[in-house]
């Protein structure tokens, strides 16, 4: 952000596209799971793979600080929700509608992809 000229502008940028996608998965058959999930990797993983400039010892020292905490979170992340989706799986009633919103009766209907192939 420091090196940005307008970075509340490139902020506003991030936020919509982050909205839009959110709410693209509200529609049946894409995964808003997936998409949130990926979003938080990413920004994660911006902090930690993202090239650097680095202004004097002390900034070196905290910006590799910096990439070693935001590489263990992500491993703790991942490791995590590798735990709680394949391990202990969780059901949540609310869940669903984090996928899809009901609009009609048959709009969030869970389909089988095995019936409809031939």
């Amino acid at each position: 952000w420091q090196i940005l000229e307008r970075p509340w502008r490139a902020f506003a940028k991030l936020l919509a596209i982050t909205v839009f996608l959110f709410s693209f998965g509200l529609l049946p058959w894409i995964d808003n799971f997936a998409h949130v999930s990926g979003f938080v990797s990413g920004f994660f993983l911006s902090f930690a793979f993202l090239p650097y400039i680095s202004f004097g010892r002390s900034d070196t020292y905290r910006k590799r600080v910096q990439i070693c905490v935001f590489l263990l979170v992500f491993l703790g992340m991942f490791s995590a929700l590798a735990v709680l989706f394949y391990v202990y799986p969780i059901t949540c009633d609310w869940c669903e509608f984090l996928t899809c919103i009901p609009i009609t009766h048959k709009f969030c209907e869970k389909y089988d992809l095995n019936a409809h192939l031939p």
